[in-house]
């Protein structure tokens, strides 16, 4: 609330127009025990540090530094040191943005979850493949003509397959649904382009 009331404030002063007409709100993130995540309890997670990764070590003395309560410091290490034995890898800033989406449902609570964020990885990996094996056989094109080749009964039912994920996508993002829509998304790319349709199209 004190964010938007901020930012409302902000806009109408300098502008003097409202800087937007929605809100979107998500759930109390929580960590992958159902716990709120607070300082005091060390059990915090930097967005930077899930993007960019950090060793164990560092991520121990962030967590520790600044306790309300410091005879906690030693707890909080060792839940540090099992949970996370060898710090945090890099996992990347589309698939910390796709975790989020995901996990955006309608409830009250959301529980995050890195092997999400590792699992998104590795999509957004294999969209990266798809996208670089279709520019390695297209680089010297300069222009596509997709519609006569919907001939082959093949292009034809994936061309229905990705209009039929694009009217969901449409749809979950207008009813502000981003966990419908990163489903949709996760499962056109994942099952129906990479699985069958670019396996088809490389002999």
């Amino acid at each position: 609330f004190f964010w938007v009331a901020r930012m409302l404030m902000l806009g109408l002063h300098f502008t003097h127009q409202v800087p937007f007409k929605a809100v979107y709100i998500t759930g109390l993130i929580r960590d992958q025990d159902g716990q709120k995540m607070s300082k005091s309890k060390g059990n915090v997670l930097d967005p930077l540090d899930v993007v960019e990764g950090i060793r164990v070590d560092d991520l121990v003395r962030k967590r520790t530094q600044g306790l309300l309560q410091p005879q906690m410091a030693q707890k909080i290490e060792s839940a540090t040191r099992q949970q996370f034995p060898k710090g945090i890898p890099s996992l990347g800033t589309d698939a910390l943005r796709f975790t989020y989406c995901a996990l955006a449902s309608p409830t009250r609570d959301i529980r995050f979850d890195l092997k999400r964020t590792e699992g998104y990885r590795n999509f957004c990996n294999k969209l990266w493949n798809a996208a670089r094996f279709v520019l390695m056989h297209t680089k010297n094109q300069n222009n596509f003509n997709f519609t006569h080749k919907l001939t082959l009964p093949i292009n034809r039912a994936f061309s229905s397959l990705l209009q039929n994920c694009i009217a969901e996508m449409n749809t979950h993002v207008q009813d502000y649904r981003f966990d419908l829509m990163a489903h949709s998304i996760y499962e056109f790319i994942w099952n129906e382009n990479c699985d069958w349709y670019v396996e088809l199209a490389k002999p």
